[in-house]
């Protein structure tokens, strides 16, 4: 049987590492994924600065037309209701939800339609 302390440092323990395992992070190739759509933005001239912002419940991707600007769009990640292995991926714009869906790179297609828009009407 284990005594006191050892149960305690036991638990605190586990909570430390469940803790750290509920934050929302971008994956690498999901980064690389958005950095490359944003890249084309900042070559046409649409964007030219990104933040990226994560908590226990959501990572966000923001994308700017200049610095001092509010986000022309935003790439969130959160956690899916129906599946704890699935995130959602969802498309802002003025905070309001355009597109969401469990595949990162049909929200990008979506994106790439908007920003068609914005190099249209000449940014």
């Amino acid at each position: 049987m284990l005594d006191y302390k050892k149960r305690r440092s036991i638990s605190l323990k586990m909570n430390f590492n469940y803790n750290n395992k509920t934050k929302v992070f971008f994956s690498k190739s999901e980064l690389q994924i958005i950095l490359q759509t944003y890249s084309k933005q900042v070559s046409s001239g649409v964007c030219r600065d990104y933040s990226i912002d994560h908590s226990k419940q959501k990572a966000i991707f923001s994308i700017f037309r200049s610095t001092s600007d509010k986000p022309i769009f935003q790439i969130e990640k959160k956690n899916n209701v129906k599946s704890k292995l699935l995130f959602d991926f969802s498309i802002t714009y003025k905070q309001k939800i355009i597109d969401t869906n469990v595949s990162l790179s049909k929200i990008l297609k979506r994106l790439d339609k908007k920003f068609e828009f914005f190099n249209k009407i000449g940014r």
